[in-house]
């Protein structure tokens, strides 16, 4: 069966038999040799767990808070591009997915499903849309109010992409959108704006990522942080802060939450791995919550980053695979697993609550 997987780790190898080579290696690729893309995984190897025993752990609950919300768990939908290269539902299927868990859902700006009908399928569930500050700021201020208007509930600005990364993989395969999917949230905005440049006046995938990679704007700085701000009362996330001197920044900005991400190895290569970075910019954070994505492949790689200080850790490949393998149920078997997991961690580890878990329970490699 598509979805005969026991363990997160199986899912790469099984989407590349699933998916067509264009679509495979686009998800997969990462930036340059890809060893931040191999770090971010290898990097929880280095981190051991120290469990506490003798402790009742006949009932444990998963339930925390982010941003004021109550989830199911602490694990959540990081926003990934194109989702129906991966399967014919795409957004439907992860939107729809976080609502059954009670678990975050963030929507990427290049989807190929519409803020709206995101929302019909989240219906109530918590929703945030990823968003970038383009040049042309009249599609940043249109994105958000349409987020507003469908009921997100955060904007989550990506802030580590001035330019996209050397993925040496797209290179090879020469990445194309298929012509029958559309990128659903660009065209609107495009068309709603009125803009009418040579690279969209077809609406087709690949003139809309060209239209979207002009659009990246590396004059972006932190005033355009207060700018945001300005124009909106919806929590502002801060995705892709990797040191503790930006999250401090973050903190004097009056940003809600920090999103610590490397783009899952995509952008600069050889950057720390995120759950690395983790323990400084807790640190400098002070009282924000801090988010975490990034090589997360088990429930005990979850574990560390809670102990390590995040709220909530989210996950971008497994979605797509597990997605690309078995649509509805394919997503929903990789939750399951996550899950029994963590609650597995936490009972070995004798701790019945996320509230319970902190850093006296993991000891770092460096300090044997």
């Amino acid at each position: 069966m598509a979805t005969n997987f026991i363990s997160l780790r199986e899912l790469e190898q099984l989407a590349s038999i699933k998916l067509d080579s264009n679509a495979y290696q686009y998800y997969r690729s990462g930036a340059n040799e890809e060893i931040t893309k191999k770090e971010n995984m290898d990097a929880f190897q280095r981190i051991y767990l120290n469990p506490r025993v003798l402790r009742d752990v006949s009932k444990i609950c998963t339930k925390t808070k982010i941003l004021g919300h109550q989830i199911d768990l602490p694990i959540g939908i990081a926003p990934v591009a194109m989702l129906k290269l991966a399967h014919p539902l795409g957004e439907e299927v992860t939107a729809s997915l976080a609502h059954q868990w009670k678990v975050p859902f963030t929507l990427t700006t290049l989807s190929t499903l519409s803020q709206s009908e995101v929302a019909k399928h989240n219906k109530d569930g918590l929703r945030f849309q990823q968003l970038y500050i383009q040049k042309n700021r009249q599609l940043t201020e249109a994105l958000v109010r349409k987020a507003e208007k469908e009921g997100f509930k955060g904007l989550v600005l990506t802030v580590d992409a001035p330019i996209l990364g050397k993925r040496e993989a797209d290179e090879k395969q020469r990445f194309v959108l298929p012509p029958h999917l559309k990128l659903e949230i660009l065209e609107e905005l495009a068309n709603e704006a009125n803009i009418k440049l040579q690279s969209v006046a077809n609406n087709q995938g690949s003139g809309l990522l060209k239209f979207f990679a002009e659009q990246l704007d590396q004059t972006v700085n932190w005033n355009d942080i207060k700018w945001l701000r300005s124009i909106t009362k919806v929590p502002i996330i801060l995705k892709g802060i990797q040191c503790g001197q930006d999250a401090k920044l973050a903190v004097e900005h009056g940003v809600d939450a920090i999103w610590v991400s490397n783009h899952g190895g995509r952008q600069l290569d050889t950057v720390r791995a995120t759950v690395d970075m983790l323990p400084e910019i807790v640190a400098a954070a002070g009282s924000l919550e801090v988010y975490v994505d990034s090589g997360v492949r088990n429930g005990t790689d979850v574990y560390k980053c809670l102990a390590l200080g995040a709220k909530c850790v989210f996950v971008g490949r497994p979605a797509i695979y597990s997605t690309a393998i078995g649509g509805k149920e394919g997503l929903n078997k990789m939750f399951q697993i996550l899950q029994s997991e963590l609650v597995s961690t936490m009972q070995l580890m004798g701790v019945t609550s996320i509230q319970e878990i902190k850093s006296d329970g993991i000891v770092p490699k460096s300090k044997l």
